[in-house]
């Protein structure tokens, strides 16, 4: 078997792989940017929701994993870019699931709760359950719900330092 007959197989196999902290597909996420037959070998290229995310390893592995069970036998190289992801990653089938499950809507402009829709929320903090949420507290209906960072930042907080400040304008936000 060739790498080039198994793409479309290790394709739907890696479309199927999720976060190991967020129930949405890495694709969805934007975390997978390319898988390509590359000669005898299939190539797949992720982004890090944050370069420092102690979930590399764990994502590289599901990765390989799925192309394994799809095409065993053919070789694959599984490479991380070195560049931010921003929420704008995120495609619209995984904004309308990471909604769903209590997330506060990627790409968007500011923060608003994902239960009652109301901008009237607060930041409980720069630090959530990993390196790449927020926690926030809607002071409408009280619910408490998760937004991602978007390459270090939060739409609707302040940033911490320059360098977040610049990233920001450099990313659209």
């Amino acid at each position: 078997m060739s790498a080039t007959t198994e793409l479309a197989a290790v394709r739907a196999a890696i479309g199927e792989v999720e976060d190991p902290e967020v129930p949405v597909t890495l694709v969805d996420l934007g975390v997978v940017r390319s898988v390509e037959a590359d000669g005898e070998q299939i190539s797949v290229v992720l982004r890090p929701t944050r370069l420092g995310c102690p979930a590399r390893d764990e994502m590289a592995r599901r990765v390989r994993e799925a192309a394994a069970s799809a095409a065993p036998g053919v070789p694959l190289d599984v490479r991380w870019e070195a560049s931010s992801w921003h929420t704008g990653d995120v495609t619209p089938r995984g904004s309308k699931v990471l909604v769903q499950i209590g997330y506060a809507a990627p790409g968007a402009g500011s923060v608003s709760c994902p239960f009652c829709d109301s901008a009237d929320v607060r930041s409980a903090g720069p630090f959530g359950g990993s390196v790449c949420k927020v926690p926030f507290s809607c002071r409408t209906c009280g619910s408490t719900f998760d937004a991602l960072k978007s390459g270090g930042t939060v739409p609707g907080l302040a940033p911490r330092n320059r360098a977040e400040a610049e990233d920001r304008v450099e990313g659209g936000q």
